[in-house]
């Protein structure tokens, strides 16, 4: 039975926040067994701690990104950083921020994963919990389709799909997640939108730090981005990232394989609801 775990030593992240467009600084710092992920938010006069779980997810908020909240105090975008701390195995881990939302980066989660690696990981005395699901079951919401297995591990098998003439379809299989695959196949993925996104986001205060060094954006005709895409099926593997991210925000790993069609953040939160009132907790 595998133990918990934490970061060996302290590592920090700094940029621009993708909605906010203000600068932000996140420091990762090692944390005792059972503690699970906590932001505190030290620009705060409270520093309101809040932990990263699904009693403090906003769901109905969470279009453009995970959202956490408490107190009136809230963070938003952090499922890059999740989906790092969930593929590295990192049980335990203090995150200050100053300020409501963690930095785009590049659009990717690779520099959140280089820091994981930088800091290390400390195994803990502690044994680890999972959820696990021992039957299958489906849940449907909209346009929105999830299918649960049980597996030994996370595994998922995600298809995207949109009305638009350049990215119609895109499906991609992780047969089983580890660092290993998720920092070759999944973590250099780059958050995208459609151009005619821009103007409608930007009027609600939102993507105000976007820029095509954070974001591939897709117009009718092809990528509007200078730079080549990292991967042929991309999209696809951006939105794998993020739903690591969320699944995260069931407070333990999950052994199950996930089959996702059409899947984002505000139906992952209801999924991973949904998917703790059906599992059964173990090692």
């Amino acid at each position: 039975m595998a133990n918990q775990t934490t970061i060996a030593k302290e590592t920090a992240v700094s940029g621009i926040g993708l909605h906010t467009g203000k600068k932000s600084k996140v420091v990762f710092k090692p944390a005792p067994a059972n503690t699970g992920v906590k932001f505190i938010r030290v620009d705060l006069p409270k520093k309101t701690e809040i932990k990263a779980d699904w009693t403090n997810a906003q769901g109905v908020h969470a279009v453009r990104g995970s959202i956490i909240a408490k107190d009136g105090a809230e963070i938003s975008t952090i499922e890059h950083i999740m989906a790092s701390l969930y593929s590295f195995a990192i049980d335990n881990v203090i995150i200050e921020i100053n300020s409501a939302e963690p930095p785009i980066l590049d659009g990717s989660a690779v520099e959140f994963a280089n820091a994981l690696i930088k800091a290390g990981i400390q195994e803990l005395d502690i044994a680890r919990e999972y959820f696990i699901i021992d039957k299958s079951f489906d849940f449907e919401i909209e346009k929105t389709k999830y299918s649960v297995l049980p597996s030994d591990g996370l595994a998922i098998d995600c298809a995207i799909g949109f009305e638009h003439p350049f990215l119609k379809y895109q499906r991609l299989i992780i047969d089983r997640l580890d660092k290993d695959i998720f920092i070759k196949e999944i973590a250099p993925a780059k958050t995208f939108c459609f151009d005619f996104e821009i103007e409608y986001l930007q009027k609600h205060n939102l993507s105000l730090g976007g820029s095509f060094d954070n974001a591939i954006v897709i117009g009718a005709q092809g990528i509007l981005n200078k730079q080549p895409l990292r991967y042929q099926d991309e999209f696809v593997r951006h939105k794998i990232l993020d739903l690591i991210g969320d699944l995260y925000l069931a407070g333990k790993p999950i052994k199950a394989k996930i089959i996702a069609d059409k899947p984002g953040h505000q139906n992952n939160i209801n999924l991973v609801k949904e998917l703790i009132k059906k599992a059964k907790i173990g090692g």
